[in-house]
């Protein structure tokens, strides 16, 4: 594999890197001391603390691990929307109105529950009481000689109106229900004249109608009591807003510190404003203190980012990725590794519809303070040759996570490339170093996987 890197030709990998790296990070013991006191309370978001250097593992009675991927997403309306879009590649708006002639005619408005980019159905709450009950069906397909097909169905007796709307042309149809029993029905006339667009290539982690979450498990594993010190690093609308101010959690002896939510949790404490509670993205450095030994296992934590598939259906599930919490023995100051897939084009039984997210977070393990810049190249396995173009990574801040979403749009890999080995090779400055890992996630069932990446040179 190093052959497909010739830049890299006669790099000295260090031939210890775990005692290299604490060496390197020895000196963090007096930075991160500052935690020792009590957390201080939070100042305005544009003053917003900065992220205090990790305590190595080396260091009797304190050491840092970190989550690095932490996410907190609130859906509007709380995913309860009424408008059901389907087609993203050439999309389509759809919303349903019932009338319930076994209830004078009392209407209510249809909320939208998708399933696939292609098909999804309405629930009637406000008649029903039932937010989860399938009423109304709908799929609309791209037809084979151009334009698209609508079919729809039910099972409900109510009176029912079903509007599809084509986005780009404004062009609406209304298929309408009486009262009774009757069979749905399909459209293979109205939407005609509309250009069949490929299959879109984007898809995000996020669902846009489900609530996303991190889940924390932060462990004192020891008879003595200890001390885990937190600071949450995070972006809200693509911009880093930096680091809330450190905040001690008291571990008694075999305890175990819990939040279903942490984002949430830190905002209730007033950390956060409600704009991070509601959307936000970053990672999360955990300091223990006072405990017996460094060996590592004596304080652990476990995160879990999950989301219902649907918020207004609870049977549908939950899917999320577990995290790896990182010791920063996989931070690099010059490459990390590993591999993405992409089968959205051509889906199979086998692998299903996978796209890639890369998540790239500057771990700042050697407390430079410095902001990294980053170059991700993708190559093709099948030839060893680069594919695509570059993605260039500028100015990440220590402590922040940033997100590359579907990693092979943003480096325009050819569709026919289903697999890749990404690099993501540090520019500048010196002596920092990064993490890396890869979420794949499948576009229908929306289950995920989170990958670490390894380290290629410059191992910390």
């Amino acid at each position: 594999m190093r052959g497909f890197r010739p830049e890299e030709n006669g790099m000295k990998k260090p031939s210890c890197p775990i005692v290299a790296a604490f060496a390197a990070v020895f000196g963090l013991a007096a930075a991160a001391s500052a935690l020792d006191g009590p957390a201080t309370s939070r100042g305005p978001v544009a003053r917003l603390a900065p992220r205090v250097a990790a305590a190595p593992k080396a260091t009797a009675a304190s050491y840092s691990v970190e989550v690095p991927y932490v996410q907190s997403y609130t859906p509007p309306d709380g995913g309860q929307s009424g408008t059901l879009n389907l087609n993203a590649a050439h999309p389509f708006t759809v919303t349903l109105v019932a009338t319930n002639q076994h209830n004078g005619n009392v209407q209510g408005n249809g909320v939208a529950l998708p399933q696939t980019d292609t098909f999804g159905y309405f629930s009637l709450p406000s008649i029903t009481n039932n937010p989860s009950n399938p009423e109304v069906f709908i799929k609309i397909l791209a037809a084979p000689a151009g334009g698209y097909w609508v079919f729809y169905g039910h099972l409900t007796d109510l009176i029912y109106d079903l509007t599809v709307t084509e986005v780009a042309t404004g062009l609406s149809k209304t298929y309408h229900k009486d009262a009774g029993n009757s069979p749905g029905g399909f459209d293979t006339g109205t939407f005609v004249g509309a250009v069949t667009a490929p299959a879109p290539r984007a898809t995000r982690v996020i669902t846009p109608d489900a609530s996303l979450r991190t889940s924390v498990d932060i462990s004192n594993n020891t008879n003595v009591t200890a001390n885990a010190v937190v600071q949450y690093c995070y972006a809200t609308g693509g911009a880093f807003q930096g680091c809330t101010q450190p905040r001690s959690i008291a571990l008694p002896a075999y305890n175990n510190f819990h939040q279903d939510d942490m984002v949430g949790y830190l905002g209730s404490l007033g950390d956060l404003p409600q704009a991070a509670v509601d959307d936000s993205i970053g990672t999360l450095l955990v300091t223990f203190q006072n405990l017996p030994s460094q060996q590592g296992w004596e304080g652990t934590v476990a995160a879990n980012v999950y989301n219902r598939v649907s918020e207004v259906d609870p049977l549908r599930g939950t899917v999320g990725c577990g995290e790896q919490i990182s010791y920063f023995f996989e931070s690099a100051t010059s490459s990390v590794v590993g591999t993405a897939r992409y089968t959205v084009p051509a889906p199979s039984a086998q692998a299903g519809s996978i796209a890639s997210t890369l998540g790239v977070h500057n771990t700042d393990a050697n407390g430079t303070g410095a902001a990294v810049n980053a170059i991700v190249t993708l190559y093709d396995p099948s030839t060893g040759q680069p594919v695509g173009n570059q993605v260039t990574l500028s100015n990440i801040a220590p402590g922040e996570l940033r997100l590359t979403d579907d990693l092979f749009t943003a480096a325009g890999v050819p569709t026919n490339v289903t697999t890749a080995i990404v690099f993501v090779d540090v520019q500048n400055p010196a002596n920092t170093t990064i993490e890396g890992f890869i979420i794949d996630q499948d576009t229908n069932s929306l289950d995920t996987r989170y990958h670490e990446m390894k380290c290629a040179a410059g191992c910390f």
